[in-house]
């Protein structure tokens, strides 16, 4: 009797072999490669960051180059893919009132500017591109770019002056303006 559970054991043994066969067939079976294509964007930026909010002039003297403003720092960072220049402008929104006090204006002609010491120019200039006013303006530097360096920073010391001989007496008071400072790539 023990030989038709023999058979009955082999043929389960048999029917667990030809089952185990087609899983064993599978181990290392590999799908088809998909492949997806990764594209990152970074902008390209132009940035100017100053030192500080206010740069002052303690007493205005007539008649006199010798009205310093405090200096402020300029630091101009720009990460670009094209461009052959990056150019730095400081301007005044209404040339003929660059600082006010009441009614008392001292106009941007007055006002002057240089970068590290390097000299002053009156903020007479015409807009740089699409940066500043007609008689309002000044560039303040321009800086060659090209693939070496369209990742770049600097920092420089602006120097601002009022220019005021052969300018009619001042009037007692706080005088305040605002002196935009941009920069475009050219």
């Amino acid at each position: 009797m023990q030989r038709p559970f023999n058979r009955a054991l082999a043929g389960a043994a048999a029917l667990a072999l030809a089952l185990a066969s087609p899983a064993q067939a599978q181990v290392g079976l590999t799908s088809n490669t998909a492949a997806v294509t990764l594209n990152a964007t970074k902008a390209s930026t132009l940035t100017v960051s100053p030192s500080v909010a206010t740069a002052t002039l303690a007493s205005i003297t007539d008649n006199s180059t010798a009205n310093n403003f405090s200096n402020v720092s300029l630091t101009t960072d720009w990460n670009l893919t094209a461009g052959t220049s990056v150019r730095l402008v400081g301007w005044f929104a209404t040339p003929a009132s660059a600082l006010v006090n009441g009614t008392a204006l001292i106009p941007s002609s007055k006002v002057e500017g240089g970068i590290n010491g390097g000299g002053f120019s009156p903020f007479t200039g015409a807009a740089v591109g699409t940066v500043g006013v007609a008689g309002g303006s000044l560039q303040l530097f321009s800086q060659a770019v090209a693939a070496a360096n369209y990742f770049s920073t600097r920092t420089d010391v602006l120097n601002l002056r009022l220019n005021l001989v052969a300018f009619p007496t001042t009037t007692a008071g706080l005088y305040t303006g605002t002196l935009n400072v941009q920069a475009i790539v050219q």
